[in-house]
């Protein structure tokens, strides 16, 4: 595991770690169609018919939820992989941190937000 500097861990990370909401009443759908290999990184989503014959807008209310938990927690991942490419370059601007992400994203070809740098709270 890498040491990262302190100043790189997102001002977010926690909030993006959390599970669920605040609401107290909240109910947990275990999700058995939920499939991660941490190994490869790879991953799948089979969603229940539950969810499926649910209405249209209650789909997209929990599509929804899910899309901004995802994005919070791809936001933290993003910073910490900059922090960690440049951890040995404490002389890496911002600009240089976020250029040298995006390049090795689209090598990998995986999605970095046109504004994530500049939503991004702390440096990455």
């Amino acid at each position: 595991m890498m040491n990262v500097p302190a100043a790189c861990h997102p001002a977010g990370a926690t909030e993006a770690s959390r599970r669920g909401t605040r609401d107290s009443d909240e109910f947990q759908l275990p999700l058995p169609g939920l499939y991660a290999d941490l190994e490869l990184g790879a991953s799948s989503l089979r969603v229940p018919k539950e969810c499926l014959d649910a209405p249209s807008l209650v789909q997209l209310q929990v599509l929804a939820g899910w899309q901004r938990d995802l994005d919070c927690w791809r936001d933290a991942a993003l910073q910490r992989l900059a922090c960690e490419m440049t951890q040995d370059s404490d002389a890496a601007s911002r600009v240089e941190r976020i250029a040298m992400l995006r390049r090795t994203c689209a090598a990998l070809h995986i999605e970095v937000p046109d504004d994530f740098g500049s939503r991004t709270a702390g440096p990455p």
